[in-house]
């Protein structure tokens, strides 16, 4: 993962928002603007959603919380799959959701959550998806799969998805957060581009084996269409179509190439 993880503590509720603080939507193809309550009518209908985030933007997670709030009143949600969660939780996941209100006191350690991702940033969120019967789905490589990449795993194969240009980019995201003396072809780069290339893969593989609709939210990088997730399911599943939305401050040097939407959120 590109993005840092950020464990500071902050108190305020994900519901605690009016909709009228919650920016507006850019389709970057027209350049139309919507209000987020004409937006979720432009969506509502779609089957897979993708939805990115700046992990440590409080405004990104209560948009995040409405969204799923709105498509749920709208139509049932069949699935939340998150970044946040390792494949490895996701027999916790099932205990859990078998049996919710055992376990409510407590969610976090019920689940075996990463404390490295913001509880209050996520929880009310994956509490609404429990307590609506979505499915809560797990999308990332467990740690030991970390290590056994870092260590010199056989590349991922693919066709669109794993291009040189596509790897060069992703190399280029992870010196800008990551300050080395080496360039995109260092080896430790490589190899965390390969983490990065398995990650988007996995996402890919549990959107296709999801209840429908899904809400897919993860990091912005790899919500983009040019270097995340979207290649991967190229490579899948073509026929599948996917939503993309990217969140951020301003469209600046965002084009209808690497998203289809851009939330402004200041």
């Amino acid at each position: 993962m590109i993005s840092l993880f950020f464990i500071v503590g902050c108190s305020q509720s994900l519901k605690d928002v009016d909709v009228t603080s919650l920016g507006t939507i850019q389709d970057l193809r027209t350049g139309e603007k919507f209000t987020p309550n004409d937006f979720i009518h432009h969506i509502a209908n779609k089957s897979h959603i993708l939805l990115g985030e700046q992990h440590d933007n409080l405004k990104h997670h209560q948009a995040q919380f409405w969204l799923l709030q709105q498509l749920q009143q709208h139509r049932p949600q069949g699935s939340l799959l998150l970044e946040m969660l390792s494949v490895d939780q996701q027999p916790q996941i099932a205990k859990v959701s078998q049996n919710l209100t055992s376990y409510t006191d407590n969610l976090p350690r019920a689940l075996n959550w990463d404390k490295r991702w913001r509880w209050d940033f996520y929880g009310e969120t994956v509490g609404y998806a429990l307590a609506h019967k979505m499915a809560l789905v797990a999308t990332n490589l467990t740690q030991s799969e970390v290590t056994t990449l870092m260590q010199g795993a056989e590349p991922l194969q693919g066709n669109k998805s794993t291009s040189p240009t596509i790897q060069k980019q992703i190399a280029e995201l992870i010196l800008q957060h990551h300050h080395c003396d080496c360039d995109v072809n260092d080896p430790m780069v490589q190899k965390m581009v390969q983490v990065q290339q398995f990650r988007d893969r996995r996402m890919a593989e549990k959107i296709q084996q999801a209840k429908t609709p899904t809400l897919l939210i993860a990091g912005n990088h790899h919500i983009n269409r040019q270097i995340g997730v979207v290649p991967h399911l190229q490579d899948l599943s073509p026929q599948t179509q996917v939503i993309t939305i990217l969140m951020g401050q301003a469209p600046q040097h965002i084009t209808a190439n690497e998203a289809d939407y851009f939330w402004i959120l200041n």
